[in-house]
């Protein structure tokens, strides 16, 4: 065999070698790219299974979000609270048919322009209340009901979600969605419960519109029960998800048996109220567009080996030779000999190819020369934009802490006017040495770096300031360990802080506010003591969406102009001395507090 195949032609052997080898690589490269195919489109069913039901998901919390503000806006709106506390404390001093009127306007606000809402219904132990857009079922007992029982039962819940049911209060029988609110009116110690009815119609259209890629898409509750589209037959789809393997991801898939048969599931859960979103599509379907996808594949592989052997054919005959010097040509091309030429007299295919080769190489060589000159000169323009980039930052810092607060100097000016003409000149004086005290520590001397001990100092005479400003409505407290006093550090960075707590916080409040600033301490994992100053109320706090976007803004160390510049700064200012593993953070909980906690190492630095 050996023999015989070493006399053959070179032409032949070539031949016999090429259609060997395209027969072998076509046959593995199709098995290869089916594979692939196979498993990347299943990869890419799984990714956007949880793309659609994620995006289901987040369509359904914002539309739960917005019903719940809702309610909540009324109840902080005064039109409402003020007659209404009236009425529950003394029913004889409000006008019933007005307490109606006023109501109903409050319920239609919340209804008006939603279309998820199908009814509203509100409670108190002296009436029951409505918008009057619905014909109420008058053997409907709200205290009899699942509803009064479920928050008799957790005296510390004030809402609470329900599965779909036949609407109870209102007629028709139409399926709905219930979710209940318990609170109390300012001033007033009776509950008031409103019944909040989700069409659950709506929702099953939205679903069935925006999501006809999936075979079908359900939801329940926390506890199993129906809320869109199930039924017995889904549970076993309910069964092989679980909360713990979902974990923090935004949603899982994977492949579930459904009526017998192989689907892929997908699963989600709406944290604003414990609802569970599945979907499934079926996996025969998948499989059928991939067999038509191999078919395809064989028939282009086929066709290509058989186009590929007569090229080969026709080839052979005419390259062996001039392709031989080529080889040794690019050989040494290979070797970064780019000064190379391949000679061929014939214009033919070779001699084209002869061209373009020696036409490659130079332009080869000539790209390699440009290339290194202009790497050269992107260096240098490099790093001149990263100077004028860091100047332009450190610029810009001065310039937003030279303009702090302006407003300040102006509210404390007209504060010292007032106090003067209303009182005596006691507190005419601590005004004035308070105010003399934070410029003094505001300049200081043009120094950037002050002690911990100045810093302090400097907060504590803006408190005395505004103290006096706000009387008995503010209080303070300072507990900072005294070792950590000396303790050098960039001026005005509690400051902005505490004026942000008391502006946005403590201002709002009715009630006597108390703003503390205290410290802590510990070794960082570079081994350098690093503190923490915190600036904690007790004013409104921030609500949980806006507390995330001012921390990722905060940590990213990018400027909000419409949330205030006095807080990113501090931030800016922080990460430009210190580095970007330190800064400002914000905790809050809405309604109750806020801390801004600043993080700095105690690294050596000069005071001037």
């Amino acid at each position: 065999m050996r023999r015989l195949f070493s006399n053959l032609k070179i032409r032949t052997k070539i031949i016999l070698l090429c259609v060997s080898i395209l027969f072998i690589n076509s046959s593995v490269a199709g098995y290869l790219y089916y594979n692939y195919a196979f498993t990347d489109t299943l990869e890419n069913t799984y990714s956007s299974s949880e793309d659609i039901i994620y995006q289901a998901n987040t369509y359904l919390t914002d539309k739960l979000g917005t019903v719940i503000r809702r309610v909540y806006a009324m109840y902080s709106n005064i039109s409402f609270t003020t007659p209404m506390s009236n009425y529950l404390n003394d029913p004889q001093s409000e006008n019933y048919t007005e307490i109606l009127g006023y109501v109903a306007d409050s319920l239609t606000e919340i209804y008006q322009g939603d279309r998820y809402i199908h009814s509203i219904f509100m409670y108190t132990d002296l009436s029951s209340f409505d918008n009057f857009s619905r014909i109420r079922n008058h053997n409907f007992n709200f205290k009899e009901s699942e509803f009064y029982s479920t928050f008799e039962n957790d005296p510390n819940k004030s809402v609470a979600w329900f599965p779909a049911m036949e609407d109870q209060i209102f007629i028709g029988n139409e399926i709905v969605i219930p979710v209940v609110f318990r609170f109390l009116v300012v001033g007033s110690v009776e509950h008031v419960y409103i019944v909040v009815n989700l069409q659950q119609s709506m929702i099953q259209k939205y679903l069935a519109e925006n999501y006809a890629s999936v075979d079908k898409l359900f939801i329940v509750d926390g506890a199993g029960n129906n809320i869109v589209n199930y039924g017995t037959e889904e549970g076993s789809i309910v069964d092989s998800f679980s909360t713990e393997e979902l974990g923090a991801n935004k949603a899982i898939c994977k492949q579930v048996n459904y009526t017998g048969e192989e689907y892929l599931g997908t699963y989600t859960m709406i944290r604003t109220n414990d609802w569970r979103l599945y979907s499934i599509k079926s996996k025969s379907d998948l499989l059928r567009n991939l067999a038509a996808l191999r078919t395809f594949i064989i028939l282009i592989l086929i066709l290509g080996v058989i186009v590929s052997i007569i090229i080969t054919v026709v080839l052979a005959f005419s390259i062996t030779t001039p392709m031989n010097n080529l080889v040794k040509i690019m050989r040494r091309a290979d070797q970064q000999d780019f000064h190379v030429k391949f000679s061929y007299p014939h214009k033919n295919e070779v001699g084209n190819l002869a061209d373009g080769f020696n036409y490659m190489i130079g332009e080869i060589d000539h790209l390699i020369s440009e290339l290194n000159v202009n790497i050269e000169a992107l260096k240098e323009e490099k790093e001149i934009v990263k100077n004028v980039q860091k100047q332009k930052r450190l610029a810009e810092l001065k310039a937003l802490q030279a303009q702090i607060n302006p407003h300040f100097l102006y509210n404390t000016l007209n504060a010292i006017t007032w106090q003067a003409a209303d009182q005596g000149a006691s507190e005419i004086s601590i005004l004035s040495n308070s105010l003399g005290k934070f410029f003094r520590l505001s300049l200081s001397k043009g120094n950037e770096i002050i002690t911990l001990r100045d810093e302090i100092e400097h907060v504590r005479s803006y408190l005395n300031i505004q103290r006096i400003r706000y009387k008995t409505k503010l209080n303070y407290r300072i507990d900072v360990e005294e070792e950590l006093l000396g303790i050098p550090t960039i001026k005005l960075i509690l400051q902005p802080l505490v004026e942000n707590s008391i502006y946005h916080g403590i201002k709002m409040k009715d009630t006597e506010g108390l703003i503390q600033i205290y410290s802590s301490k510990h070794i960082g994992d570079n081994g350098i003591l690093v503190i923490k100053l915190c600036v904690e109320d007790n004013g409104n706090g921030i609500d949980e969406e806006k507390l995330r976007n001012i921390n990722a803004s905060l940590m990213e160390g990018k400027t909000q102009q419409k949330e205030g510049y006095g807080i990113y700064n501090v931030n800016e200012r922080i990460k430009l001395y210190y580095g970007d593993d330190y800064g400002l953070m914000f905790e809050s909980k809405f309604g109750e507090w806020t801390k801004a906690t600043i993080i700095i190492p105690t690294q050596i630095m000069e005071v001037g």
